[in-house]
């Protein structure tokens, strides 16, 4: 069992390394692209074109965070951020006493 543990955390390892050099080349490239647009005169008040790589690399990133953590999360090994939980918790406490208030309970 322990090997079949072991291949499947190397195999983890090695999709997640894929995803993250594909996702980050293309943030790093598109970032260049449009770096040089706001560099140019021609180009530079095209802000639709810009517009549209800034969400490029929005999307690409969150997609590649996503994947990266699903597979992180396939093999139990995923990050938990223990304050963005307690922030959560302290958000969702905070809605349930406005709806108490609300109701006059």
């Amino acid at each position: 069992m322990e090997n079949q543990t072991l291949t499947q955390l190397r195999s983890a390892i090695s999709d997640m390394d894929c995803m993250s050099q594909s996702g980050f080349s293309s943030i790093a490239a598109i970032t260049k692209l449009a770096l040089a647009a706001l560099e140019n005169p021609m180009t530079c008040n095209d802000i639709d074109s810009i517009a549209a790589a800034l969400e490029s690399i929005r999307s690409t990133a969150m997609d590649v965070e996503n994947c990266i953590n699903a597979t992180a999360e396939g093999v139990g090994c995923h990050y938990v951020d223990a304050a963005q939980r307690r922030r959560w918790e302290a958000k969702r406490e905070a809605e349930s006493k406005k709806v108490k208030l609300s109701h006059g309970l």
